[in-house]
């Protein structure tokens, strides 16, 4: 099977679900990736995984022009993230791909990754995973968004999401999600929109399919560590709203009544970015705010216990699987158990009040029988529902329906991709004989084809450029 990895941002162990895939994938059948970036670090991404074997084609971005876009749909319907996200180049790109090779199925992440790929599920067979439901998220965040411009933002977003993934849910054969309350939240979406109060849910949701997420057992693996006693971690992209919404509320409501009854507890705040908001808690000594590490586990293995009280949340939160995948007791929100299905009181705690999470945290850190327990059944619900072998394996399934209901892969694809293109009046003839010439005006740059003299000359110019991957391991395209 040849599939085309389509992704907004380079898939990594912070962005770790395609990154899951692409690693139990990659042995067994042919992978590219095809990726936008627009940052030092997402650079640092792609050379790590062109480091691992992969094939990686960039489509550089500029981040001006990605705020650009998103300034120009404020006068439009279309949400904010898409219009950020929706590159002509980035579509170029990903159908210049197919054309040039077989491949039997793209696979494109997140809404993000959606807003350009659309015209793409007409020529191949495509998945569209989703990850969450962005509206539902939208809605929690007006209610509970750390800052009145968060919340104005989501207000602003929230139809426009809304009616954008209503319309993706009827065009689009095949989405995936990490959890059946997202996914329920997509065929709600569906409902309201079509207006269709007859219609099951199940017919309305039959090609909406929930797929966990997975850990690395390999690398989110329990050792005989010295607990740092009484220490309480949270952790997470500090520069997500929710985080810097939750890493508030916890040290606002529940630390101080932690405190009360064991005042040597320390909180430990990990997570990249963190605002001025997160930073200023560290002024008291109890409280430590990380910023960037290269490593997060060693801090959720000697924590006594994890807290993840999150205000709001859509689909799966992996910060909580990979601490009980650590072996790390942890104590969740009622919202978040739902999403995994996880037994409250066995694999893990669940808390909804302040009151009800500083009883459970400092019931674990005064208990070490319960904290073995907790230790030994956590990591032993992640081994056996999110190992990511099993649920790569639920991936393919959704590839191979794909590629039967849309014909029968590639060889269909072409036939439906060249009748189009006939349709077109000679359009990509005409596109095509440009780009040839230009080329041809390069003076033999594109012969001479890595060469250091023509990245230089390219970058000098300004000019877009794009080597394609029949005539080399990997290809960038900048605008």
């Amino acid at each position: 099977m040849r599939i085309l990895f389509a992704m907004p941002y380079p898939p990594s162990r912070i962005r770790v679900r395609a990154y899951g895939f692409l690693t139990h994938l990659q042995h067994a059948r042919e992978v590219t990736i095809v990726t936008q970036c627009a940052s030092e670090q997402e650079r640092a991404d792609v050379e790590t995984l062109r480091n691992q074997g992969y094939e990686v084609v960039v489509v550089q971005e500029q981040k001006m022009r990605c705020t650009l876009r998103s300034g120009f749909a404020l006068l439009s319907s279309t949400p904010l993230q898409v219009a950020y996200a929706r590159s002509a180049s980035f579509t170029q790109a990903v159908q210049e791909l197919c054309r040039q090779r077989p491949f039997d199925v793209v696979h494109v992440e997140h809404m993000r990754g959606i807003a350009s790929l659309e015209p793409v599920a007409r020529i191949r067979p495509l998945v569209w995973d989703a990850v969450d439901c962005i509206s539902l998220l939208c809605k929690h965040t007006i209610a509970s968004g750390p800052s009145a411009g968060v919340r104005g933002v989501a207000l602003l977003e929230h139809k426009r999401t809304q009616r954008y993934e209503a319309r993706m849910v009827r065009q689009l054969p095949h989405i995936l999600v990490t959890s059946e309350r997202d996914r329920q939240a997509m065929i709600t979406l569906h409902r309201t929109q079509m207006g269709d109060l007859v219609t099951s849910d199940e017919a309305l949701g039959a090609g909406i399919r929930v797929l966990p997420n997975g850990v690395d057992l390999a690398y989110f693996s329990p050792v005989p560590t010295q607990r740092r006693s009484h220490n309480i971690v949270f952790s997470g992209k500090m520069s997500y709203h929710a985080n810097i919404a939750t890493a508030l509320y916890l040290h606002k409501q529940i630390m101080p009544l932690i405190w009360d009854q064991l005042p040597d507890a320390s909180l430990t705040i990990v997570g990249n970015k963190p605002p001025q908001s997160i930073l200023k808690l560290a002024q008291d000594p109890r409280v430590e705010v990380t910023g960037y590490v290269d490593d997060l586990r060693p801090y959720i293995r000697r924590a006594d216990v994890v807290l993840s009280p999150m205000v709001y949340s859509v689909g799966i939160q992996n910060k909580v699987l990979e601490a009980m995948a650590l072996g790390t007791p942890v104590v969740v929100a009622a919202q978040a158990v739902a999403a995994l299905g996880a037994r409250p009181g066995q694999d893990l705690l669940v808390a909804e009040t302040a009151p009800e999470f500083a009883r459970a945290a400092l019931r674990v850190m005064g208990d070490a029988q319960l904290q073995a327990s907790l230790s030994q059944y956590g990591h032993a619900y992640v081994e056996q529902h999110h190992n990511w072998q099993t649920v790569t394996e639920q991936i393919v399934d959704v590839y191979e329906q794909a590629i039967a209901d849309f014909g029968g892969g590639h060889e269909q694809s072409d036939r439906k991709q060249h009748h189009e293109q006939s349709n077109r009046k000679g359009h990509h003839e005409q596109s095509d004989r440009k780009w040839h010439h230009e080329q041809s005006d390069r003076k033999g740059h594109h012969e001479q084809g890595d060469r250091k003299g023509h990245h230089e000359q390219g970058d000098r110019k300004g000019r877009p450029y794009y080597t394609t991957t029949s005539e080399c391991e990997v290809g960038t395209i900048k605008v």
